[in-house]
């Protein structure tokens, strides 16, 4: 392979790397606000990921509804299941110990993933989108619009995002019960007011995922074990709660795993969100960017 060659390669790679960190970026930093806001984890955030694809699937491949609105519906039906499974799984054990969360939330995720396998087979499902099967060329290797649209979307939802969390009233009231939860109660801050839009908000960004990706990659109820894995590795990584944090380590993550695709081969690219979990806790035993919780 020439200089050049290698060079295009590193390019591509590393554009399809951006395009799955996004989506591990809207995984995790929903994932990173139930922590830092909750105090909760959640091991059944992976399955409502595939929930909120085959919701997708439903809504563009089966009703032929245009894809902005299917994406639009997708999001706003996580929300609402966000909301249900907030109510019913999630505030019961809000303060408990963390392992009566783990038996909640484990429970809740194999009920959703087998209900998934009954109602709808465990063949993967396939979405394709016009944005999905067309695109342009850069440096001679072809970039689809939807992995395009991917990155800048994500970017934009973050941006948005950030802007919450610090400008708005409802996002000061967020990272305050993260920081302080017994102080923010006692100002006259709604706790459970506060922990189902924190909820809503983390399975909105996860509709959003499922809406951009579920188009280039295909669904299936088994999928949601391993993005839990891979979520929970990258938080620690990034730091447990801590948003910035998750969404860097995310985007280095598919920016890895894509290197580690084309040059090694997939068989063991699923390793690498963990062996970089164990490197940083020896050394980073909050994760990189420092802190315990809080967002």
């Amino acid at each position: 392979m020439t200089p050049t060659a290698f060079l295009v390669f590193l390019l591509e790679e590393a554009i399809n790397g951006l395009m799955a960190g996004s989506m591990y970026a809207l995984i995790v930093a929903g994932l990173a606000l139930t922590v830092g806001v909750l105090r909760v984890v959640n091991f059944a955030h992976g399955d409502l990921f595939m929930v909120g694809g085959f919701v997708f699937y439903f809504i563009f491949g089966l009703l032929g509804i245009p894809y902005l609105p299917a994406a639009l519906l997708t999001i706003l039906a996580m929300v609402g299941i966000g909301a249900i499974f907030e109510r019913i799984v999630i505030r019961p054990v809000v303060g408990k110990t963390w392992e009566v969360q783990l038996v909640a939330t484990l429970a809740a995720s194999t009920a959703i993933n087998n209900g998934a396998i009954w109602l709808l087979g465990s063949m993967p499902k396939m979405t394709p989108t016009l944005l999905s099967s067309t695109g342009v060329k850069v440096f001679g290797f072809g970039l689809s619009w939807q992995r395009i649209l991917i990155i800048v979307v994500t970017g934009l939802t973050f941006l948005c995002l950030h802007l919450f969390l610090t400008r708005t009233r409802t996002g000061k009231a967020m990272r305050a019960v993260s920081q302080n939860r017994e102080a923010a109660e006692g100002v006259g801050i709604d706790i459970k007011g506060i922990a189902l839009i924190t909820f809503m908000i983390s399975s909105g960004l996860i509709g959003l995922a499922a809406a951009l990706v579920t188009p280039v990659f295909s669904v299936f109820p088994s999928m949601g074990t391993m993005l839990t894995l891979k979520a929970f590795a990258v938080l620690t990584v990034g730091g447990f709660g801590r948003v910035n944090g998750a969404i860097v380590a995310a985007i280095a993550l598919g920016i890895v795993e894509a290197l580690a695709i084309g040059l090694i081969g997939s068989s063991f690219t699923d390793g690498f969100a963990f062996i970089a979990m164990i490197v940083a806790l020896l050394f980073f035993p909050y994760g990189i960017f420092g802190k315990r919780v809080g967002i």
